[in-house]
């Protein structure tokens, strides 16, 4: 019966489907969380469409609402053991921790038991803030410091431009920039302080090519050009500026953003997708240093994933065991030199790439070399320079407590295979949910890594692991290098427990993570903390984007435990480490707002630092109301076009004025929002890196 015939006006049947299952035309249960976002592991994203029935439709309390199952990884790309369902173990008891591991003691009563509501009144005890925590909520803080665009695609952030317009007038500069003498001078720095960071390069032979092209500038291969900018980038970077001012370069910043750009042009300029060289793959390596820095992490991993693919086809994976020495050769000697060498900086490049994709396991849940597919070895600890470099045979190969430029990269590359192995063991037990204590099996794997990982750290070398007073005849900046690895390696402890670092406020079956990582994130926070400000090896240092991230991840691990612990049944922290951790976070956030000024990375550290110090002062006074997820990934995001000392809700201004001052996070709290569990669930969402 149509409208014309009745005179009635048809009202439209209102849609109670969510706005996902709509999108994607599926058929949705009408249930707000629905079944279909549920399995597909976004249920807190769930919501019909504004206006429909909004009267109606109300969030369940967190004390009312009725538990929603854990995602199953089946159709997303993460393997399946990597965010297993966190259920109660069938069985509690010490058994399945190794006899050398501190036994922790597991009450009678399950956290389900423990946590139920109190019949004596609804009020929500400080625990509950930690109840439906998903398992990688401080990777996905790290993440979203680090810019990536899932994260400000789900909050609907646009973005800019990450190297912005203020270069545009500079993108077109040709030559080599600088002056040969002040390009020597550089080139010699980052030989001497510098290069340990990523031995890629053999600096002799790239200081002999850097003179090659001063005398011939229109013999410059395109490809080479991209390696050389490279170098001027992360030299620019790290060098101390007032060293920079010495040799009349000032604004050195500036400069290595135009020198990071010029070396992406001249990659796309001689097509290096195409034209496969080491150069490229070298080049690719060293822009991580900047990229990752300046936020455009998503442009460096697939950069990375070319790379991985170029050097397959040089087939860099492929180079077989080193030769065995044999005197008699036909070849000149600086014939067989150079050979050595090319074959050398080959296995440093391929196994950088190889670092770089098994150190990600842990964040990634996946990985793209397999150990079974290639058979170049390590790179051999052996001195850059030629005279010392070789006997009359071949490279020699010295004892790792013999210090190169490779030492630190060395000890990394033995925990990117501790990293790997257990991630395959943990693959190997199959989902938790169809194995009998799953679960359980899958955290004896990551005591044994962490068993392991600690006796890596004992077999480093000695000027790693020895105190300054105690180095003799190494160069000034070891010590320096010392303090990073302590802070990296406290890193991977995270990295192998990272999936249980929420469990274990939930749980004490998994309280040996706690136990575990505290005190090395604790120590080692605070010794890169105390690195002297003024010294030019402190630059290249606190410079490394990979110091950025790890004072960040470590200090909001210190601060979870201020926020979760409480109130959950575990043991109280003794005397003055609240106060300790306190200090220490309000340290990193001065720390990192140090290095905002060049360091997307860092500057959005200091809001999320902040952020996390208000929370906890906040629920020191009782406050336990809830925030919007949009308005911290929207403010996190709007760090990059606010002015340094900035005007946000949680603000950029020093630590000190964090426990003050009008613009408090516990007003702002007040407003209608979703919980803190959504935002780090939406955060979830953004683990590719």
């Amino acid at each position: 019966m149509d409208f014309q015939s009745t005179g009635r006006r048809k009202r439209p049947r209102p849609s109670y489907s969510c706005v996902e299952c709509t999108r994607r035309k599926l058929r949705c249960s009408k249930h707000i969380p629905c079944s279909a976002c549920v399995e597909r592991g976004i249920a807190q994203l769930c919501r019909r469409r504004p206006g429909v029935a909004s009267a109606t439709v109300r969030r369940p309390s967190p004390a009312s609402a009725t538990p929603i199952p854990i995602r199953q990884n089946i159709i997303s790309n993460e393997p399946y053991y990597a965010t297993p369902a966190l259920e109660t173990p069938r069985e509690s008891g010490p058994e399945a921790i190794p006899e050398d591991q501190p036994r922790v003691t597991v009450p009678a009563s399950t956290p389900a038991t423990s946590n139920a509501p109190s019949s004596n009144g609804p009020a929500r005890s400080r625990h509950k803030i930690v109840d439906n925590v998903t398992e990688d909520a401080a990777v996905m803080l790290e993440f979203l410091a680090l810019g990536r665009q899932r994260i400000l695609q789900v909050a609907q952030i646009e973005q800019q431009s990450p190297l912005g317009a203020a270069l545009d007038d500079m993108g077109n500069a040709s030559g080599l920039l600088f002056t040969p003498s002040q390009v020597r001078s550089m080139m010699h720095y980052h030989q001497e302080s510098i290069a340990w960071i990523h031995n890629v390069v053999h600096m002799p032979t790239f200081r002999e090519q850097c003179e090659k092209s001063f005398a011939n500038p229109s013999e410059c291969q395109g490809l080479w050009l991209g390696l050389y900018y490279a170098m001027l980038a992360v030299t620019l970077y790290h060098m101390s500026p007032s060293l920079l001012r010495d040799l009349d370069i000032h604004e050195p910043y500036s400069l290595a953003e135009l020198c990071y750009r010029n070396s992406i042009d001249r990659l796309s300029d001689a097509d290096y997708m195409s034209n496969h060289s080491l150069f490229s793959l070298q080049t690719i390596c060293l822009l991580i240093y900047i990229g990752h820095n300046i936020g455009q992490s998503d442009r460096i991993s697939v950069l990375l994933a070319c790379a991985v693919r170029i050097a397959q086809c040089l087939c860099l994976h492929r180079l077989g065991p080193d030769p065995p020495r044999n005197g008699s050769t036909d070849d000149e000697v600086e014939a067989m030199q150079r050979r050595l060498i090319d074959r050398e900086v080959s296995k440093r490049v391929w196994w950088f790439l190889v670092r770089q994709d098994w150190l990600q396991i842990p964040f990634n849940n996946t990985y793209t070399i397999h150990p079974t597919q290639f058979n170049t070895p390590m790179p051999l600890n052996c001195n850059e320079e030629i005279p010392l470099m070789f006997s009359t045979e071949a490279i020699i190969h010295h004892e790792q407590e013999h210090y190169t430029q490779g030492s630190y990269t060395m000890v990394l590359n033995d925990v990117a295979v501790l990293i790997w192995k257990t991630q395959d063991k943990m693959c190997q037990q199959g989902h938790p949910n169809g194995v009998e204590d799953g679960l359980r099996k899958l955290y004896s794997e990551v005591l044994q890594a962490d068993r392991e990982l600690r006796e890596l750290m004992n077999k480093m070398p000695s000027f790693y692991r020895n105190t300054p007073d105690a180095q003799t005849g190494h160069p000034a900046h070891v010590q320096h290098q010392g303090k990073v690895l302590s802070l990296a390696l406290a890193h991977k402890f995270y990295s192998i427990h990272r999936h249980f670092q929420i469990p274990s406020f939930k749980d004490p079956w998994f309280a040996y993570t706690k136990l575990s990582c505290f005190p090395i994130m604790r120590r080692s926070l605070a010794t890169v903390l105390s690195l002297p400000p003024h010294d030019p090896h402190t630059s290249v240092a606190r410079n490394m984007w990979t110091i950025n991230t790890h004072v960040l991840t470590t200090a909001v691990w210190l601060l979870f435990e201020l926020i979760f612990s409480h109130g959950t049944g575990a043991p109280n922290m003794v005397d003055g480490q609240e106060t300790e951790i306190r200090d220490l976070a309000a340290k990193a956030s001065i720390f990192l707002q140090e290095n905002q000024s060049r360091s997307r990375i860092a500057k959005r550290g200091v809001s999320l630092i902040n952020a996390l110090l208000e929370i906890d002062r906040g629920i020191q006074m009782g406050d336990e109301r809830q925030f919007n997820l949009n308005d911290i990934i929207a403010h996190v995001a709007g760090t990059d076009q606010q002015e340094t000392q900035g005007n946000g809700v949680f603000g950029d201004e020093p630590c000190e004025q964090v426990e003050g001052g009008a613009r408090s996070i516990v007003d702002w709290l007040s407003r209608d929002a979703p919980t803190w569990e959504d935002i780090l669930d939406v955060l979830d969402n953004a683990s590719e890196s």
